[in-house]
């Protein structure tokens, strides 16, 4: 039978003497045979910490698989700064550094999926912003306010992604396709001067300093659908002045 550790309330595996034994023949040789077999040996104690973490979860943006995941990298975190020497039982030591590999993840999670919701309202900002400036009235848009659309959206990319960042694949694998699209984005950049000083400042603010439409509105004490103007206006502006500008496509 299984043994319950009276301190952590943890299940111990069977055999305690292959254990000591195991224990101090890794400790001399430190193989990956050995790290995986006291991996797996203890791989229950990681199962239970998840499964505890798990039923007071809040929401189920995170899967059972992932909190095991979680787990069990704690585990061999556990299995490889542990010293039978100092005669702690593994079960009490493992257990911090399973439940902190745990938690660890989960904060990486809410992270990712914080930035993911931060970009995602970034770029439907700015999506809502270049169509109502380039659609008008609840209709059907034209090809030609579709193709104005596209070309706004792709000025607000360029903005935004560092020189030598493509914007996809299928640039960054055309070298003659990446040297345009650096000059392309040095161009915009040496344009940006020319703003008007809101739509100079409206640009800096949302592109270098990352801070979205709603807060820029309430910094401003006007209204996001202000802002979206402004920065529809910007974009628009920007592409005259490179119709203007030497060495770059007039098709823009």
């Amino acid at each position: 039978m299984d043994i319950v550790n009276a301190e952590t309330g943890l299940v111990s595996v069977i055999d305690p003497e292959r254990d000591r034994a195991l224990w101090v023949e890794f400790v001399r040789e430190r193989t990956t045979t050995l790290r995986d077999e006291l991996v797996e040996r203890y791989l229950n104690l990681a199962k239970i910490m998840a499964a505890r973490l798990y039923q007071r979860r809040i929401d189920n943006s995170v899967s059972f698989a992932d909190y095991l995941q979680y787990a069990r990298v704690g585990l061999v975190e556990a299995v490889d700064h542990y010293d039978p020497a100092r005669e702690v039982p593994f079960e009490a030591f493992s257990s911090y550094r399973i439940k902190g590999a745990i938690l660890n993840g989960l904060v990486s999670e809410s992270e990712v999926a914080a930035q993911r919701a931060f970009w995602s309202r970034r770029a439907r900002d700015r999506f809502e912003s270049m169509k109502e400036h380039a659609v008008q009235g609840d209709r059907r848009a034209t090809l030609e306010e579709l193709v104005n659309l596209t070309v706004g959206l792709a000025l607000s990319h360029i903005i935004e992604h560092e020189d030598g960042e493509p914007i996809d694949e299928s640039i960054a694998a055309n070298p003659y396709a990446l040297t345009e699209l650096a000059q392309l984005k040095r161009a915009v950049r040496s344009l940006l001067p020319a703003l008007p000083e809101r739509e100079r400042e409206l640009i800096r603010r949302h592109y270098e300093d990352f801070v979205e439409f709603q807060q820029i509105a309430a910094e401003w004490g006007v209204t996001k659908g202000r802002v979206s103007q402004l920065h529809a206006q910007a974009l628009q502006r920007l592409r005259q002045l490179l119709r203007l500008a030497p060495t770059v496509d007039r098709r823009l």
